[in-house]
């Protein structure tokens, strides 16, 4: 049985298509990111004429028509193709409502305007608001790879946000901003994944570690700034990932969780050993190892670990 809201799926029970890693599905996400790019650059060379009156009917008649392909093509089984249609619309609505914002006039029309810099409760708004289309065409079509295009709004409508509370914010006020609002979906993340809906959870959780990471990396690189603010952290946070990402079986945790961990370890194998070359070149091969190891550990022993914080259900009684 289909989920509520799912009125773009296909009528006939059928057998749902995930992406995969094969050559069809390099070919539709391959088409999909390149025709997004095409279509901003058809927007972006057309007349600013009739003030930009043709821009808003190429950006509406492009979300439209992919709005319409998805449809289609979800109607009629070619699920993946049919999400990413979905997801080219969503992309697309940025072009639609900065085009209508400015045909009233409304959009900030100073040359020296620079919306991470200065707050624009349109800007803010626009970006928002392609967040709610996503979701909304998420809730129609259950692509989750929409979620993607949606998370990725949100991530860039927090940026914009962040001249609100500054302006002319710092890149550490920036970083604070993207530590925040990547604690916040990775945490939204989880509470989804309790709930079986590990595919949903997947973007959540990738992109809200994505932005923990760059702000980690931003305090950890900011010249004149404490480095201690972002390597500990990381280290910290790169440990508790790894450890974490064998019992619940989560990859995504473990490659940030490894790349936290090494990169945090080497920086300081390099700080302090510098001069003496062989003894960094030797612990990073027994760090090599260790990882190496840690990985075997968690295949054999990972999932009975699991287990023990598995409440299972009493065993019935037989008269």
């Amino acid at each position: 049985m289909e989920p509520a809201g799912a009125v773009l799926s296909s009528p006939q029970p059928t057998e749902r298509d995930w992406p995969r890693m094969d050559p069809p599905n390099v070919l539709w996400f391959f088409g999909a990111f390149t025709l997004e790019f095409a279509v901003y650059d058809l927007i972006e060379a057309m007349p600013d004429d009739q003030s930009g009156l043709w821009i808003l009917v190429a950006a509406l008649g492009f979300c439209v028509g992919f709005g319409s392909a998805a449809a289609i093509l979800l109607r009629r089984g070619w699920w993946v193709p049919g999400g990413l249609a979905a997801a080219l619309a969503v992309g697309v609505f940025p072009a639609v409502a900065v085009a209508f914002l400015k045909l009233i006039d409304v959009w900030p029309g100073d040359p020296f305007f620079r919306p991470f810099d200065d707050f624009s409760g349109w800007t803010f708004g626009v970006g928002l608001v392609t967040a709610l289309v996503g979701l909304l065409a998420w809730w129609l079509t259950r692509f989750s790879f929409v979620l993607a295009v949606a998370i990725g709004a949100i991530l860039a409508s927090a940026q914009l946000l962040t001249p609100c509370f500054d302006e002319s914010p710092s890149g550490g006020e920036r970083a604070a901003m993207a530590l925040v609002i990547g604690a916040v979906l990775f945490v939204v993340g989880v509470f989804v994944d309790t709930f079986g809906r590990r595919r949903e959870a997947f973007w959540f959780e990738v992109l809200g570690l994505f932005s923990v990471a760059a702000g980690l990396v931003f305090l950890a690189v900011e010249p004149g700034g404490n480095p201690e603010r972002g390597w500990i952290p990381m280290l910290i946070g790169g440990v508790v990932l790894v450890v974490a990402a064998g019992p619940i079986r989560r990859a995504s945790w473990a490659v940030y969780g490894v790349l936290g961990v090494y990169a945090t370890v080497v920086h300081y194998l390099v700080r302090e050993l510098d001069e003496r070359r062989w003894p960094s070149a030797l612990l990073l091969v027994a760090l090599a190892l260790l990882i190496f190891v840690a990985g075997m550990a968690q295949h054999r022993y990972g999932r009975t670990v699991a287990q023990r914080f598995v409440r299972r259900p009493p065993p019935e009684v037989t008269p």
